[in-house]
């Protein structure tokens, strides 16, 4: 038996990944930890719209975000998002 809060948790994780620009940065994270001024030069995306989403996926839990200095680096939190969206793209 599963319990509610590990489906609510799975919800809030496919829901994450639930919008194209969301799955491409996924996708783009997928290669390594970026900037996101390196996530919009691949994602065509407003820099509005690509912090919303960065923020959308950072409370998913689908990634984290670091500060070096003036700059802010994001990547995926586990290799299992990885292997998510591997599966979900038909790489895996």
């Amino acid at each position: 038996m599963i319990e509610a809060a590990d489906l609510h948790r799975a919800v809030t994780v496919l829901r994450g990944m639930a919008y194209e620009h969301r799955l491409h940065i996924l996708v783009v994270l997928r290669a390594g930890e970026a900037t996101p001024a390196m996530i919009g030069a691949v994602v065509p995306a407003h820099p509005t719209a690509l912090a919303h989403h960065l923020r959308h996926l950072a409370d998913a839990g689908l990634v984290r975000r670091s500060r070096r200095g003036r700059h802010v680096y994001y990547a995926l939190t586990t290799p299992a998002v990885g292997d998510v969206i591997d599966g979900v793209l038909g790489l895996g």
